[in-house]
């Protein structure tokens, strides 16, 4: 049984691509996207017993996979800490609540030596139990949205058209392998490199190096990897990627035909 259940958790966690969606931004009118929105944008499972949970942008759902015994709500959006990568859920379901805590920590589910990003703290108040409630630990990831792992082409920079007149030789461009989290490219003059970070509409930009090649005084290489640095939020709409940082649109990169 702990064999099927260990293929169970590889394809639940390791499947699918993920779907993103940033509301209350005038600029982008909605298109369908990939996914439709029962798709989860994050997996978890656990044991003791065995469980699954998935939270979709229509409705969360935790499962008993042994018993069968399910628990659904709608979805709603996290309570945020402040200070650290933690999100409480705070559900209600047919027959009482369901808390899930998300915190940011490398975990692993103690079904195999795969190491993921974060653990899961699941507290179900449920008056059909026989305690009245039941507490869960496992272990989760963000599913990844491979619709970011391509090449990509600097068309706009805080709201204006670029050309190579604005670099040397040519346009800025980053490559994103977003299975490994990282990215690289041309800045405009230099040779770039980093790592991303990404949950859902979340992206960011981190550990940004570059070469030190002498650039001229014109060249806005430095205004492109500061903008780069500063986004922390994405879009993917007509094949072309939406840098975003405090709901403004910062850049804007067309996908290599």
């Amino acid at each position: 049984m702990k064999n099927i259940l260990f293929l169970y958790f590889i394809y639940f966690l390791m499947g699918c691509s993920s779907q993103s969606d940033i509301p209350n931004l005038a600029i982008i009118n909605e298109t369908p996207l990939l996914k439709s929105k029962s798709a989860g944008y994050f997996k978890s499972i656990g044991q003791n017993p065995f469980w699954s949970l998935e939270i979709a942008e229509d409705e969360i759902r935790f499962k008993e996979i042994e018993s069968g015994k399910e628990w659904v709500s709608a979805h709603v959006e996290p309570i945020r800490a402040e200070d650290s990568n933690i999100k409480l859920y705070r559900l209600n379901t047919l027959t009482g609540e369901m808390l899930v805590n998300i915190k940011s920590k490398n975990c692993s589910s103690g079904l195999s030596d795969l190491m993921v990003d974060y653990q899961v703290d699941i507290e179900i108040k449920d008056s059909n139990l026989e305690d009245g409630k039941r507490y869960y630990s496992g272990c989760g990831n963000y599913v990844i949205d491979y619709r970011l792992f391509d090449v990509w082409y600097l068309e706009e920079l805080d709201g204006k058209k670029v050309s190579s007149v604005d670099f040397a030789k040519e346009i800025p461009s980053i490559v994103i392998n977003s299975a490994e989290k990282i990215f690289s490219g041309y800045g405009g003059c230099n040779r770039i490199s980093g790592t991303i970070f990404q949950e859902r509409e979340l992206l960011r930009f981190t550990n940004v190096l570059a070469t030190q090649m002498a650039c001229e005084e014109s060249n806005k290489e430095n205004k492109f990897i500061q903008s780069l640095q500063s986004s922390t939020a994405y879009k993917i709409k007509n094949n072309r990627l939406y840098l975003i940082h405090s709901d403004k649109i910062k850049m804007i990169f067309k996908k290599m035909d």
